[in-house]
């Protein structure tokens, strides 16, 4: 058992923002395998692991992916960047591809 994990799922689970509780803790971690727990506290700084977070300027779901940036990168599955998994895809592809990792999530910043 994962200590980290299962704390995150009792985080999701008391929080009134989440649906469904236990999705996303383990989809998080399935992507980001050893940045689970980083990639974990980002996404609840950006947007409490709501899956349906929104803000005016243009970023969404759970990892908060800005369109004005990545949404000609994402555009064929944009439709679905308030699913957990594929938001998490979004994320993680980000992650992988861009030259400041974490560091270009608010959040993610030190």
């Amino acid at each position: 058992m994962n200590l980290w994990l299962e704390i995150w799922k009792i985080i999701d689970l008391v929080s009134v923002n989440v649906s469904p509780p236990n999705e996303i803790a383990p989809t998080v971690c399935e992507y980001f395998h050893e940045n689970c727990v980083r990639a974990l506290s980002i996404s609840w700084c950006e947007s409490f692991h709501n899956p349906y977070a929104y803000n005016p300027e243009g970023s969404y779901g759970i990892f908060q992916i800005y369109k004005p940036v990545w949404g000609q990168v994402f555009a064929d599955h944009w439709h679905d960047r308030y699913d957990v998994e594929q938001n998490t895809r979004f994320a993680r592809w980000i992650f992988d591809n861009a030259t400041h990792k974490f560091d270009l999530w608010t959040c993610g910043r030190k």
